[in-house]
């Protein structure tokens, strides 16, 4: 008997699969649940050693047909109409998880995820990073060469499971995922800026992540190349004195080209007076006015003390 992780469990497998991520999804796809079901204790416990499982229940995805009671420790989706091609990937002989757009629009449904939420993971997956499972991680995530997915598949997908629980939801925000983030924190500060007002963001149209700027070999962490202007994300430390050498001859030979740059700092997506001067410099450079009501910056706020680590209030 087969059986396929769906739902919470296979975004934990995913995640598991840290810097293993392109093999991961260079295994073998299907888009058929036959044969899949919730074996017995003891050969379920089995088969999920070593597959990245960190909580339960275990999630399951099971063909129409097949009963939903069982024994404690599992949840089963019953999937009733068809799956979109490929949309399956064979991680073992009798393991199947559902791929990383099916996953989206499963946890999309969650009613522990919210829109924010749903944004945040979309970041994650279109991006070249995943959330690390170890406790003991120094930073929180591992890098990758790919990403799991990218906002054009999520968007293929949708329109194939349109009906679906969850596809609402994905086509709601998918407009304001960008693909290419390279860690949480670039995505926290890509949140800020363009997620809608309703939602805490700013609504900046046009922004790309780390994108080439032409004519060179430099990629730009956030950019707005239809008013050249970019954003580096610098991180809570200082560079060494050879880094941060070799990063401003870098954005010489980008300012060089016509592009204003804004460095970013840790503290200044913490700090409520820095982040405002940061926005402040932005909008000026982009030519942007912006005029929200009141009640969007406490909703500002809430969003970033949802992104930020250690916000820090108006002194």
């Amino acid at each position: 008997m087969d059986i396929c992780l769906c739902d919470i469990s296979a975004l934990e497998h995913v995640r598991s699969s840290g810097t293993l991520l392109p093999e991961l999804l260079d295994r073998p796809r299907a888009s058929r649940l036959e044969g899949c079901g919730v074996p017995g204790g003891v050969e379920l416990d089995d088969l999920v050693v070593g597959l990245g499982l960190r909580t339960r229940p275990v999630h399951l995805l099971v063909p129409d047909g097949v009963s939903t009671h069982g024994r404690p420790g599992v949840a089963r989706h019953r999937r009733r109409a068809a799956l979109p091609r490929g949309s399956l990937i064979r991680v073992a002989p009798n393991v199947l998880v559902t791929g990383p757009e099916l996953t989206l629009c499963q946890l999309a449904v969650r009613g522990d995820y919210d829109l924010v939420d749903v944004a945040k993971l979309a970041f994650e997956l279109c991006g070249t990073y995943l959330l690390d499972q170890d406790p003991n991680s120094w930073q929180g995530f591992v890098n990758n060469e790919v990403s799991a997915t990218t906002v054009s598949r999520i968007g293929a997908a949708a329109r194939s499971l349109k009906g679906s629980k969850g596809v609402a939801r994905i086509n709601s925000m998918l407009p304001y995922v960008l693909d290419s983030s390279h860690s949480p924190m670039e995505t926290a500060l890509a949140m800020l800026l363009v997620l809608p007002q309703r939602l805490g963001g700013i609504g900046l149209k046009g922004a790309r992540m780390n994108y080439a700027i032409s004519g060179t070999n430099r990629l730009m962490d956030l950019a707005f190349p239809g008013d050249r202007v970019g954003l580096e994300y610098k991180g809570k430390q200082y560079h060494a004195i050879e880094q941060s050498g070799r990063d401003d001859r870098r954005q010489n030979e980008i300012a060089g080209r016509g592009w204003t740059i804004l460095n970013v700092w840790h503290e200044d997506l913490c700090d409520d007076n820095l982040f405002a001067l940061l926005e402040d410099s932005l909008l000026r450079a982009l030519g942007h006015r912006f005029r929200p009501s009141a009640a969007f910056y406490e909703r500002q706020r809430l969003l970033r003390s949802r992104l930020v680590p250690g916000l820090r209030s108006f002194s």
